[in-house]
């Protein structure tokens, strides 16, 4: 089957473009885009994913999109804390940062990010949570 590209007016085969699923309908559907238009379309549109994401790390971190990739990279790709992975979550880690200094500390799985978070980055904080779960591991005592 033949369609049209809308943006180069190119006709091509079907193979030629994506294909998205749609959820309400249950089905497939080719892209408006063939491949090579579409993948010009992401890099250079500021409203898909992978722009917001860049956007909200330069804002956030002062870190471009390049670095945190790296940073993921040199991590293997694991939370420093808990060593889980991006593709045992099943999504990317978060940015951890210092809330003081602002620096960025590395990337961590959002259960430990959260964890420091609450522990307003306090390390007497999580030493106390440790000898808690330590003395209190077996239930509570009277």
């Amino acid at each position: 089957m033949i369609k049209t590209c809308s943006h180069c007016q190119q006709e091509k085969e079907l193979t030629a473009y994506y294909q998205f699923w749609d959820r309400w309908t249950g089905r497939k559907y080719p892209s408006s885009r063939c491949k090579p238009c579409h993948q010009m379309y992401r890099s250079t549109n500021p409203n898909t994913k992978r722009n917001r994401k860049a956007d909200k790390l330069k804002l956030r971190y002062g870190l471009d999109h390049e670095r945190w990739q790296e940073i993921r990279h040199e991590q293997n790709y694991s939370c420093m804390v808990c060593g889980v992975t991006e593709e045992a979550l099943g999504k990317k880690l978060d940015v951890d940062h210092c809330h003081t200094s602002g620096v960025v500390r590395g990337v961590l799985c959002n259960p430990c990010n959260t964890m420091l978070g609450h522990a307003r980055d306090k390390i007497e904080v999580l030493e106390a949570a440790v000898e808690y779960l330590r003395k209190n591991s077996g239930g509570y005592k009277s």
